[in-house]
């Protein structure tokens, strides 16, 4: 199996942007991202750099696009070709949808989980807790979504792992309960769920070694849509987050690993001068017995054609920042 393929970070050195780019620029011109495109039945082109994941984006919407603007749980089953299967399933953690994820340090500022579906609410939090246990430091441990109505089969589901309510921010506050308590009541601020995708509120629990949040942000075009991975960055950044933290790991489930990394790196290093490393869970924290999730090779070619796209708009923005230093920005 080639070797797992590095995703982009930032560590705030002088050399972050140019290393990023060919960081990008490495993975997108993989061997692994190469032979899922002829397994999906076209031949790459001969191109490079930006040209190459402009290609690709466009190859993605068109080839792995099964949500079509539903919910990721609601996106129609569809029947791939055996070999594309075989071969998604080999490149997974070689282009880094799969785990074992290596930590490039022990100690962060903030441990930064991203919401989701509702196993998301209670995985996450339980990997937080498995990583300070093994020694990990943190000062805070954040848990960034908004208040998404469940959908399709988290209906059902959330009641089954214990999660009393009936949106993403509820399993997410039952996910911080069940891996920290008891905690308490929490400091609770914000205005109230009612006020539609303009709602925001923040819980805040203040234990002896760390300091826990959930986050529920608001949307920044609240009349056309939900807060979206962005805008809880940007919120978490611009408000909320102690003016001392420097440094950030963020948690996400291993298949959004390349798609919120690089998510990661443009929101939070890029416009907030933070360092940012991206893992996935664990498996032991992923593991909810007969509830676990099960993630099919359309799902994990679905969050390729998001990878592909952030790490384009990542690409253009280290592009357009070595062009306003003056620097030479190659290829575009």
């Amino acid at each position: 199996m080639p070797a797992r393929l590095a995703l982009p970070s930032w560590k705030n050195t002088a050399d972050d942007a140019q290393l990023t780019r060919a960081t990008i620029d490495e993975w997108a011109s993989s061997s692994a991202l190469a032979g899922l495109v002829r397994a999906s039945g076209t031949v790459p082109p001969a191109l490079r750099g930006g040209a190459l994941l402009e290609w690709l984006d466009s190859f993605a919407a068109s080839h792995w696009d099964f949500r079509r603007g539903a919910e990721r749980n609601l996106a129609a089953r569809v029947s791939l070709p055996a070999e594309l299967e075989r071969l998604v399933g080999e490149a997974a953690p070689v282009l880094g949808l799969a785990g074992p994820y290596a930590l490039q340090q022990r100690s962060y500022d903030t441990i930064l989980m991203t919401g989701g579906m509702v196993r998301a609410g209670i995985v996450k939090p339980r990997f937080a807790r498995e990583l300070l246990s093994a020694g990990v430091t943190a000062r805070n441990v954040v848990f960034l979504g908004a208040f998404r109505p469940f959908a399709g089969d988290e209906l059902p589901l959330a009641p089954l792992l214990g999660v009393r309510g009936d949106n993403e921010v509820d399993s997410m506050v039952c996910g911080m309960e069940l891996a920290f308590g008891p905690l308490g009541s929490p400091v609770v601020e914000g205005a109230e769920s009612g006020s539609g995708n303009a709602a925001w509120r923040v819980w805040t629990w203040h234990l002896p070694d760390v300091t826990l949040r959930v986050i529920a942000a608001p949307s920044s075009e609240p009349l056309l849509r939900r807060a979206n991975t962005a805008d809880t960055y940007r919120y978490w950044a611009a408000g909320i987050r102690e003016p001392t933290g420097a440094s950030v790991l963020v948690v996400t489930t291993p298949i959004y690993v390349p798609y919120q990394g690089a998510g990661a790196v443009e929101m939070l290093g890029l416009e907030h001068g933070l360092a940012v490393e991206t893992v996935g869970t664990s498996d032991t924290a992923s593991d909810l017995g007969e509830y676990s999730q099960r993630f099919l090779a359309q799902n994990h070619l679905q969050e390729l054609r998001a990878a592909i796209g952030a790490m384009r708009r990542l690409r253009v923005r280290l592009s357009e920042r070595a062009s306003t230093e003056g620097v030479s920005s190659g290829e575009r």
